[in-house]
């Protein structure tokens, strides 16, 4: 018996080099990490647009490896066919459902934030304008997800986020080469609007303190005099893990529609173009909001979670055509990202029925070509997990741990790369997963040990974070001994599957 489920994948190259950069760009999710990812958690000392660029040149060897990975083997499902392949396959299966099913609560948590930029947006444009229905809207239908919330308010809020996350699905079963373009049109759309609120800041870097403040007043803030270094390396590179969480290390969206990629041209910039334009958008807003503000003021104010590049530059815009158009841009980022997850969860799920460790539904496409099957688990997941932000707070910092298990699966690939460029003498990848490792191995550490990642908490470990990625690694090693015994049992040997590359 063969050991995959057809000879060909039937996926059709639909994907351009826009479209697979925006993925990746989309995967990074610049646009959030400027919004309240970041600057609220920043330490005295620490310079963010600093942090940003050294979180970059940080995983350059990782971006090199997955670079170097994808140009050899683009295929669907990606890091999962590469560490199956040229690692392990038992070790990449049980990895790779980790990952994938590590997806949907960072899908739900995006969809849950995508009201809260609702909330910021309509709260702030509000209360500068005295619109008092925007007002109104920010405090009893786009509520703030982490104010104190009625029942009714949970229900909708809820509603809302599911809903949006059940549009982007439609559309990808529907008409498959629509969720590529939704993810290039939703991710044009957010850097223009982001690059519109860098150009209000920059022009507006001699009177910022004056523009800035009737919105300071409207939201009842009050700098503080700040004490303090306003240059420490060792705080900044304290925020490093932040920048790497929220953006640099998130590589995998590209390479996972590998296979769909239309030209070795974009198959083999798509990536590096993705980090180039994450760093752009995360240095510069933070390296103007410090040159508008001044250190110490910007310090004492992101600390508020209202303050911060976005809600500043809405402030500056000074009409209600640009105010608009930066806060849709912030909406959209949260769409943005919720339209390449879509269309990335499916490819692995694709890529693990092609394989069989799923059932052979998963990989089935419709009339449209669409894995519809694929869609269908991933609506529900993360439904599933959406829930998890509005019954508990807590529930919302253990999702936070899909940092620390992105690094063991990225440490997986980095000696991936090490053994592929041994065996195809492509040195640069060998040397790229070697200088890769210690670099994610000191990452992993930080993430494993700061409570911010769920992981552990101030009292000691987080049994919510700890259950949660428990069960993933359970879930992989389910999966994987449960397809080994139902395709044995059929005649077929699982581990013979992982023994060549998967045929596009």
């Amino acid at each position: 018996m063969k050991p995959f489920v057809r000879e060909t994948s039937g996926l059709v190259k639909r994907a351009s080099l826009l479209d697979a950069t925006m993925l990746n760009v989309a995967n990074m999710g610049a646009g959030l990490a400027i919004f309240t990812g970041v600057s609220p958690y920043e330490i005295k000392g620490s310079v963010l647009w600093l942090a940003a660029l050294f979180t970059f040149l940080l995983t350059v060897p990782l971006l090199l490896v997955y670079t170097g990975l994808i140009v050899s083997v683009p295929r669907t499902g990606g890091d999962y066919v590469w560490i199956s392949r040229g690692l392990n396959g038992p070790l990449g299966a049980i990895l790779g459902v980790a990952l994938a099913f590590n997806m949907p609560p960072f899908f739900a948590l995006s969809a849950f934030f995508s009201v809260a930029a609702v909330n910021y947006f309509l709260l702030t444009v509000g209360s500068l304008d005295k619109t008092s229905s925007l007002i109104w809207a920010a405090n009893h239908v786009f509520v703030n997800p982490y104010g104190t919330l009625t029942g009714y308010q949970d229900v909708l809020l809820y509603a809302m986020a599911a809903a949006a996350f059940s549009v982007v699905v439609a559309i990808n079963v529907l008409r498959p080469s629509w969720g590529f373009k939704l993810t290039s049109y939703l991710g044009a759309f957010s850097l223009a609007a982001t690059f519109a609120a860098i150009a209000v800041l920059a022009a507006n870097l001699g009177d910022f303190h004056t523009k800035i403040a009737p919105f300071l007043a409207a939201m009842d803030l009050r700098p503080q005099p700040y004490v303090g270094p306003t240059f420490s390396l060792s705080a900044t590179l304290y925020m490093v893990p932040y920048f790497a969480s929220f953006a640099f290390i998130w590589l995998y969206a590209g390479p996972a529609v590998g296979s769909e990629i239309r030209t070795r041209r974009a198959v083999k910039y798509n990536l590096v173009l993705g980090s180039l334009l994450t760093l752009v958008l995360t240095a510069l807003p933070f390296l103007l909001m410090d040159l508008a503000g001044g250190y110490g003021f910007n310090y004492g104010l992101y600390s508020s979670d209202i303050y911060n590049f976005w809600t500043a530059t809405l402030a500056l815009a000074g009409n209600p055509v640009l105010q608009w158009f930066i806060g849709l841009g912030l909406i959209a980022w949260n769409y943005f990202v919720m339209a390449f997850g879509v269309v990335v969860f499916a490819r692995y799920i694709f890529a693990f029925s092609f394989d069989r460790l799923f059932p052979e539904l998963f990989s089935r496409l419709n009339k449209a070509g669409s894995p519809a099957f694929a869609h269908f688990l991933d609506l529900v997941v993360t439904l599933v997990f959406l829930a998890v932000p509005i019954i508990s707070p807590v529930g919302t910092q253990a999702l936070y741990s899909y940092t620390p298990l992105a690094v063991v699966y990225l440490i997986a690939v980095s000696i991936t790369g090490v053994v592929w460029g041994l065996k195809t003498r492509r040195s640069f990848l060998t040397y790229a997963g070697v200088a890769s490792i210690p670099l994610l191995l000191g990452l992993g550490y930080e993430s494993f040990t700061n409570p911010y990642f769920g992981v552990v908490s101030a009292s000691g470990l987080n049994v919510g974070g700890v259950i949660y990625l428990a069960c993933l690694f359970g879930l992989g090693g389910i999966v994987y001994m449960a397809a080994r015994v139902v395709n044995g049992r059929r005649g077929i040997d699982l581990s013979v599957t992982y023994r060549e590359i998967p045929p596009e």
